[in-house]
C-alpha cells in the first residue's frame, strides 16, 4: 500500500514523518502534476502516469518525455523548497525497454540565493546514477541513493533531478521519491522560500527558539531550579547529629542541560557558588547522576582538585570506580573557599566576619562533542533530572564518610559500616543502605532548597533560625512547606546570615 500525498482545500500534506524523521515524500499517486505543483513541485517533460511500460510500484509513477538531450534543464523534477536533513536521498528507477543509448539521473541541489529572482542559485551536481549499456532487461525497478551532503543540512535548498541520455527513444520511471528534509516552501505566496523561519546554524530549530542560534551542536537550555539557585545545606557529622547547624557547607546551585536539535544532552553545566563553611573539617563535595552510565561522559572541567587528592580520577574526569556518573566538584572545600584564619571557625559563619568572597564555579561534564556521542551512547533530557540528581558531602577527607539528602542513595564508595551506626537509621546487613535521616525524629543531614535561602551563624541550632522547621520534619512535609520562606514569618533574622 502506497502513501498518496496531496492537497485538499490548500492544506499542505507534501512532507510526512517517517520513522521518526522528517522527510519530504512524493510518490505520483495523485496521478496529477497539478496537485504536486500546488506543493510547490516543479516538473520538465515528466507526468504522472499509469503506463505499464513504466510503472514500478502502486497505480502511478512518474514518466519522462523521451529522454534525447545531455542538457540538465531538458527532462526534470524539482523539490519545493526544504531544510534538507541528514540521510540519503532514496527512489526506484526504470526504463521502459531496450532501447539503445545512454540514460543517466543527475541528482542535483539548489542553493537559496537572495539575490535571484526566483531565489535560486547556481545547481550543483552530487550524485549521478547511469543505467547500464547497452539498455537491456530494464523491466525491474532500480533502486537509487544518493547521501546529502554535509555542506548543505538544515540549509535552505531544493532538490533538482534531471534525466539525461542520447541514442534511441528510451523514456524514465521513477517513483517512491523520499528526501529528508523539513519542507520550507510557502505555496500562499508563489512557493517562495519560508521566510518567517530563521536558522543560522542549520540545526533544524529556528532562531527563535533556539538558545544557541549560530551553534549547530546546541539548541536549547534546561535548567533546574528554573530561575536563580537553589540552596544546599549540609551538617558533616553523621552518622552523629552533631550541632545541627546546616551551616558545614552552604553551596548554591543551578544545573543546566544543554540539549541539540535531536534532544540529546551536549553537557551539563553545574554552576555552583560555595557560601559558607562553618566547620573545622576540610569538607568535599560531589554530584552524582544515579543511574547514568559513566561511559556517556566524554570529559569534565571546572573541577577543584588539589595534589594528592583521596580521590582517583578517569580519563574523562570522572571519580574511578564508580556505578553511575560521578563527578567530585572540589575534593576541599578550601580550594574554593579559603579560610582567612584570623581565628574564625570555618569561613563565612562568623559574625562580623572577616568574609571571604564567594565565587561562582562552573563544572561542565560533556556528553556530545561536535555532534558525537561518548562512547556509551547519547543521554536524552530525561536521563538528568532533579530526581536523579544526588549531591553529597565527602567528611574531613575521609572517601567512604558520605552525606546525602534524604533518601538518596549513597554512591558505590561509600562505607557501609557506618549505616545505622550512632544516630543514622538505615537498613543493615546484606542490603545495607542509609535513608539519611535520624533514629529519633527522622532528621536529615543535608536539605535541598528550592531557593536561594540565608544560612544559621556559627553556634546556632537550625531551629534557631528556621522556627517552623522541626515541625515540618515532624510532619513528613504536610505542614509548613513555607517554613524557609522570608514572607511566611518563621525565620529568626538575628540567627541568620546572608552571605552572597
Amino acid at each position: 500500500m502506497k502513501k498518496i500525498t496531496y492537497i485538499l482545500l490548500g492544506l499542505l500534506v507534501g512532507f510526512q514523518t517517517a520513522f521518526g524523521q522528517n522527510t519530504l515524500e512524493n510518490d505520483a499517486e495523485a496521478g496529477s502534476r497539478d496537485i504536486y505543483a500546488a506543493q510547490c513541485w516543479a516538473f520538465g517533460a515528466v507526468t504522472a502516469s499509469n503506463s505499464a511500460s513504466t510503472l514500478i510500484s502502486g497505480s502511478y509513477s512518474f514518466r519522462t518525455n523521451q529522454v534525447t538531450s545531455d542538457l540538465n534543464t531538458s527532462t526534470w523534477i524539482k523539490s519545493p523548497w526544504i531544510q534538507p536533513l541528514e540521510g540519503a536521498i532514496t527512489f526506484n528507477a526504470r526504463l521502459d525497454g531496450t532501447q539503445g543509448g545512454n540514460r543517466s539521473i543527475l541528482i542535483q541541489y539548489i542553493p537559496y540565493d537572495e539575490s535571484s529572482a526566483n531565489g535560486e542559485g547556481t545547481e550543483v551536481l552530487f550524485h549521478q546514477y547511469d543505467f547500464p549499456n547497452p539498455i537491456t532487461n530494464q523491466t525491474v525497478g532500480r533502486e537509487v541513493s544518493a547521501a546529502i551532503p554535509a555542506a548543505i543540512i538544515g540549509k535552505p535548498h531544493k532538490i533538482f533531478i534531471s534525466f539525461v541520455g542520447t541514442g534511441g527513444t528510451a523514456r524514465i520511471g521513477l517513483d517512491d521519491l523520499v528526501i529528508p528534509g523539513i519542507y520550507f516552501s510557502d505555496p500562499s505566496n508563489g512557493c517562495t522560500i519560508e521566510k518567517t523561519v530563521k536558522d543560522a546554524d542549520g540545526d533544524g530549530v529556528a532562531d527563535a527558539e533556539d538558545a544557541y542560534p549560530e551553534d549547530p551542536y546546541r539548541a536549547f537550555d534546561n535548567p533546574f531550579p528554573a530561575k536563580g539557585f537553589s540552596t544546599l545545606m549540609f551538617e558533616d557529622l553523621w552518622p552523629a547529629l552533631g550541632d545541627y547547624d546546616f551551616n558545614d557547607l552552604v553551596v548554591d546551585y543551578r544545573i543546566n542541560r544543554v540539549t541539540d536539535a535531536k534532544g540529546e544532552i551536549v553537557e551539563v553545566i553545574a554552576e555552583l557558588k560555595t557560601r559558607a563553611a562553618g566547620a573545622g573539617y576540610r569538607n568535599g563535595f560531589g554530584i552524582e547522576f544515579t543511574g547514568v552510565a559513566p561511559s556517556k561522559v566524554i570529559g569534565v572541567e571546572g573541577t577543584k582538585i588539589k595534589g594528592g587528592s583521596i580521590h582517583q580520577f578517569e580519563a574523562n574526569g570522572l571519580e574511578s570506580n564508580t556505578r553511575f556518573v560521578t563527578v567530585i566538584a572540589f575534593d576541599d572545600v578550601y580550594n574554593v573557599l579559603p579560610h582567612l584564619g584570623q581565628g574564625t571557625t570555618g569561613v563565612n559563619t562568623t559574625p562580623g566576619g572577616p568574609f571571604q568572597e564567594v565565587t561562582l564555579q562552573q563544572v561542565v561534564i560533556t556528553f556530545k562533542k561536535d555532534g558525537i556521542a561518548g562512547s556509551g551512547g547519547a543521554a536524552k533530557l530525561s536521563d538528568i533530572t532533579h530526581a536523579n540528581f544526588n549531591p553529597f558531602l565527602i567528611a574531613n577527607q575521609k572517601r567512604g564518610y558520605e552525606i546525602h539528602l534524604p533518601f538518596k542513595p549513597a554512591t558505590s564508595l561509600a562505607d557501609p559500616s557506618l549505616f545505622g551506626t550512632i544516630d543514622d537509621n538505615a537498613m543493615v546487613g546484606a542490603r545495607a543502605r542509609s535513608n539519611y535521616r535520624s533514629k529519633n525524629g527522622n532528621l536529615p543531614w543535608a536539605l535541598d532548597i528550592a531557593e536561594n535561602i540565608p544560612y544559621l551563624q556559627e553556634g546556632n541550632n537550625f531551629t534557631k533560625g528556621y522556627l517552623k522547621f522541626t515541625d515540618w520534619v515532624k510532619s513528613n512535609g504536610s505542614m509548613y512547606a513555607d517554613w524557609y520562606l522570608d514572607e511566611s514569618g518563621y525565620r529568626n533574622r538575628e540567627a541568620l546570615l546572608d552571605i552572597k
